[in-house]
């Protein structure tokens, strides 16, 4: 009887071994897929930058480029430029006027229709 319960407690503690090893291999590759997450999201983080950059230069290049052209536009011909921007300005603020009317105006249909 001795010997069953040697056995058993035996048995037992390789029991025990081996769910610890199994526990501690789990640990190890949980860790190594963490570092690779890590490294992946970095990776993306630096790419997204790199192309965010990349656009702002590129932006900042062409704005240069339109504000360069504009003042050349306005040396050749500064008459036509004033007066572009001038009928350009009035056609915005009769269109903002417009829309602005039909607002309020659907805005007092609605109070006679329900008030």
């Amino acid at each position: 009887m001795a010997s069953g319960n040697r056995e058993a407690a035996v048995n037992g503690r390789m029991k025990v071994v081996d769910r610890a090893v199994d526990a501690v291999r789990q640990a190890a590759s949980m860790g190594h897929e963490a570092r690779l997450f890590k490294t992946r999201a970095s990776d993306a983080v630096e790419d997204r930058l790199h192309t965010a950059k990349r656009t702002i230069t590129r932006g900042m290049h062409d704005f240069e480029d339109l504000r360069d052209s504009a003042v050349h536009r306005v040396r050749r011909a500064p008459l036509l430029t004033v007066a572009l921007a001038m009928g350009a300005g009035i056609l915005l603020g009769a269109v903002v006027g417009w829309i602005r009317g039909r607002a309020r105006g659907s805005k007092d249909a609605w109070r006679v229709v329900s008030g």
